[in-house]
């Protein structure tokens, strides 16, 4: 009986002395990174997963940090890592399944908070970083966005490019594209012919989008790799037509 309460008046300072060492911790962390300096929706998320695991310095105040964007001591403006790719700087997977609502809204999080307006009476550096990271911001929203540049941008991720030639292309799918082309010489001045035009390539283009998506899913790049080409016949195409649009002032 006598030893069953020594054991339990020992417990009980030992959850105390244990809570109160979690304590000091916790104070000694917050005095270097404050919480709530930066927003919670932003700041590169995935960035930690791509640092170095050499200490990175402030280049202001010596501090050492780890793959944040600003010293977590003097709350200086960092250089980014380098090995961060567009999804990292965007805060998304890296799939070719992207909501477009996410990224609008998280690229004007991203603008607002490194425009170069609020860096106005910073130093030079810093002022200097602000313009190289909205410029970055603005690269990476704009290939994500569009579905041909962020299927090619993976598979520049995946160490592919494609190149400009027509060597290695199907006979058949460039004599598709040629009678495509062909029936646009034929409608240059048909209003009704061109917005049809326009309508079947926005079709094609879309159906194109679908099946790399489901290429990118099955991990099969090749077959990625094969519409992606094609689509940049069609999207050519989409761009001809736009100006045609333009120049008869169609306006839909």
């Amino acid at each position: 009986m006598y030893s069953s309460r020594i054991l339990l008046i020992f417990t009980k300072k030992y959850n105390n002395s244990f809570r109160n060492l979690i304590k000091q911790y916790r104070n000694l962390y917050s005095y270097h990174v404050k919480k709530t300096y930066f927003p919670s929706s932003l700041v590169f998320t995935n960035a930690s997963r791509y640092s170095s695991d050499s200490p990175l310095k402030c280049w202001n105040c010596n501090f050492i940090y780890k793959s944040a964007l600003f010293c977590s001591k003097c709350k200086t403006l960092q250089e980014p890592p380098e090995s961060l790719t567009y999804f990292d700087i965007m805060g998304i997977p890296k799939s070719y399944d992207i909501i477009i609502v996410d990224i609008q809204t998280k690229y004007k999080e991203l603008q607002k908070l490194f425009h170069p307006d609020k860096f106005g009476n910073k130093s030079e550096k810093e002022k200097q970083l602000s313009q190289n990271i909205s410029s970055l911001v603005n690269r990476a929203y704009n290939t994500l966005l569009n579905p041909l540049q962020r299927g090619l941008y993976i598979l520049e991720l995946n160490n592919i490019t494609i190149s400009e030639g027509t060597d290695n292309m199907d006979p058949e799918f460039l004599m598709e594209i040629m009678e495509k082309n062909e029936e646009i010489e034929v409608a240059l001045n048909d209003h009704t012919k061109i917005q049809k035009l326009t309508k079947e390539n926005k079709e094609i283009l879309n159906s194109l989008t679908m099946e790399i998506a489901e290429a990118f899913r099955k991990q099969d790049i090749k077959k990625a790799e094969t519409h992606l080409i094609r689509m940049k016949y069609y999207n050519s195409i989409n761009n001809r037509l736009k100006k045609l649009k333009h120049d008869l002032g169609i306006v839909e």
